[in-house]
């Protein structure tokens, strides 16, 4: 999803649903390992023993992170539509890379 599309869906979203899809997204890099101790271990334990099928790992014990886990589980999480948890999640690639999904694979940066 390009940046006028992520920017188009979560412009309707409530400062609620931004506020639920930030910690969901949170959670999910917890999750799986790419973060810690951002949010209470409790939490993380949980989320742990509710989805264990969506921590993955390469042959190097490093997190994988899966789009359609992250989608899943911050479905899950927020009971939000899919929809606006791909626009966040593109959202956040954008902000930390400072391009989009879409741009990465225009210019061959993602394996297919």
């Amino acid at each position: 999803m390009g940046r006028d599309e992520f920017q188009a869906v979560l412009q309707n979203a409530t400062e609620e649903q931004l506020t639920a899809l930030d910690e969901a997204h949170w959670r999910y890099m917890s999750l799986i390992g790419i973060v810690s101790d951002v949010l209470p271990a409790e939490v993380v334990a949980g989320d742990v023993a509710r989805f264990p099928e969506m921590i993955k790992r390469d042959e190097g014990g490093l997190p994988i992170f899966k789009d359609a886990d992250c989608d899943e589980f911050m479905v899950a999480i927020t009971g939000l539509p899919r929809e606006f948890c791909e626009a966040w999640k593109d959202k956040d690639f954008y902000e930390l890379h400072g391009e989009s999904v879409d741009e990465v694979f225009e210019r061959g940066g993602f394996a297919s």
